[in-house]
């Protein structure tokens, strides 16, 4: 667990689709005048570098955010997302790209709060350095499978949980879907985002499976395969409980956007978007 650096990887189609979201539900969240906590159950370290060898051994973004960085669009859920990116970077070149923790932080208000999990020694000593004058932040170098729950309920009675291990662990998908489920019990009101790899085996078709089972309220599955060819990863989906109830009228568009500009040009790639499963 300990080996992973989402450097590697960050900026990639899975991140477009996860930060789009999230930027959509924060933005969705802060329609309501009171305050509410973001929490983020693995954080990384906050911005990467494009310059950073990490992103220059893959070059994973180039598959995702370097499709869409410069597409003229004017939608309104999609210009949220490129617009924040564009404004931590000083040129119109994409120099930084920022994880869910820096996007977040961007969009919160100046009263509302944010807690960062990070377990990786290294990463946690990059995220304090990226968040070091910002009051509203706690950072904690602490496993999120012993500490998230122990958050919850949130003093501030609102919430948006984000969930995004790296499932490089055998026993991860199990442990995520226990730790949402111990969760949910505890502030069932939260909103809680669940970002899982879809992969060349059947560990994420079992995921999905295990989560539709549970009773969770207000419940959307996003799905995005952008390669089916790949031995590894073949795309990204997210699970959000509590779902914004105008969701598929507000993003069904952006969604289809994104899919166009992130997909091979393979017939079986796909986009699926189920909403009000429960």
């Amino acid at each position: 667990m300990l080996s992973y650096r989402h450097g590697y990887h960050a900026g990639n189609a899975a991140d477009v689709l996860k930060h789009f979201i999230l930027l959509y539900v924060l933005d969705y969240v802060k329609k309501k005048d009171k305050n509410f906590i973001f929490i983020d159950s693995h954080a990384g370290a906050g911005k990467y570098s494009i310059s950073d060898p990490y992103m220059q051994k893959n070059k994973e973004y180039l598959q995702g955010i370097e499709k869409i960085f410069k597409i003229n669009n004017d939608d309104i859920f999609l210009k949220i997302y490129l617009d924040l990116i564009k404004s931590i970077n000083s040129s119109s070149d994409l120099k930084i790209y920022p994880g869910s923790c820096y996007l977040a932080a961007k969009s919160l208000r100046i009263d509302d709060k944010l807690h960062f999990l990070e377990l990786h020694p290294t990463e946690f000593i990059n995220l304090k350095k990226n968040f070091e004058n910002d009051s509203r932040i706690i950072i904690e170098n602490e496993d999120s499978y012993k500490r998230l729950n122990k958050l919850l309920p949130p003093k501030e009675k609102r919430a948006v949980v984000l969930i995004d291990p790296s499932y490089e662990l055998k026993d991860e998908y199990e442990k995520v879907i226990n730790m949402l489920s111990d969760c949910y019990k505890k502030f069932p009101l939260g909103v809680y985002i669940v970002w899982y790899p879809v992969l060349n085996n059947k560990k994420s078709e079992s995921f999905v499976l295990n989560i539709l089972k549970e009773n969770y309220k207000n419940l959307s599955h996003i799905e995005i395969i952008t390669d089916s060819s790949n031995d590894g990863i073949q795309g990204s989906g997210l699970f959000i409980i509590n779902c914004p109830w105008s969701i598929e009228k507000d993003i069904k568009k952006s969604l289809e956007t994104i899919f166009d500009c992130l997909k091979k040009s393979n017939d079986l790639s796909k986009l699926l978007f189920k909403n009000n499963i429960n």
